[in-house]
């Protein structure tokens, strides 16, 4: 626990881009349901992440944010998004590909390829072991999350795209968080060997652990989740 204290403070979380005030009030559109896109996006994601396949751990901790998302949060109205059109391109590339794992795996990508250009994409910060291309060569966005598509302060899900040949920042992880690569590409989570993830398969990494990933001559696009928690002397609302 002293362990992860130390290593694992929140703003350290690259997958994190938090603004320390007071709760915000985003302007909502009041829906009386999700999106149907984003439903089919959420819908696909439970029935991968839930299936029989999937480690234990990386389970566990999908059902969770599954039993969450049965009850909807509020849309923010829209307005213009910010995006890099050739990184966009190369998410649209790897989603094309996603279609031929299985049908939920096609829900997802066709879900996705509906709702791309109007999510807000950022930029994350950088840090050691990242490839000197990376500012240019990657991009977040969140699906659900403070300030997403459907806000809420209770989970997060997030999209990344690293363009070909980029590695990723090592940071020690703040939440337990499950990812989707949704296109091939290289983790290490700890003190554990790398893996080669191809696209569909469902990876783990528990809190407070070390993060490492990079792609290589195709472009990674990734899906990743967490339950968010206060506490351990956080400010008690981080905004998006």
């Amino acid at each position: 626990m002293v362990q992860r204290a130390l290593s694992a403070k929140r703003n350290r979380d690259l997958l994190l881009r938090d603004l320390v005030g007071p709760e915000p009030t985003p302007v909502v559109l009041r829906r009386t349901g999700r999106p149907a896109e984003l439903q089919q996006v959420l819908s696909s994601l439970g029935d991968i992440l839930l299936a029989e396949s999937v480690p234990l751990m990386a389970k566990f901790n999908a059902g969770k944010i599954i039993s969450l998302l049965e009850k909807p949060g509020p849309g923010l109205a829209e307005s213009s998004r910010s995006s890099d059109a050739r990184l966009v391109q190369f998410a649209r590339s790897a989603l094309s590909e996603v279609c031929d794992q299985s049908p939920s795996h096609r829900s997802l990508a066709v879900g996705l390829l509906a709702i791309l250009d109007r999510l807000e994409w950022y930029k994350g910060k950088s840090g050691p072991f990242g490839s000197a291309n990376f500012e240019q060569s990657h991009m977040h966005a969140l699906l659900v999350g403070p300030g997403a598509l459907e806000h809420r302060i209770d989970l997060r899900i997030g999209l990344t795209l690293l363009a070909p040949y980029t590695r990723f920042p090592d940071h020690h992880q703040y939440h337990s968080r499950v990812f989707l690569p949704l296109s091939f590409g290289e983790f290490r989570f700890g003190d554990e060997d790398w893996i080669y993830s191809g696209a569909g398969e469902v990876l783990f990494n528990g809190a407070g652990r070390q993060c490492a990933i990079r792609c290589t001559g195709k472009p990674l696009l990734m899906l990743w989740c967490h339950i968010e928690r206060y506490g351990d002397g956080d400010t008690p609302y981080l905004k998006n």
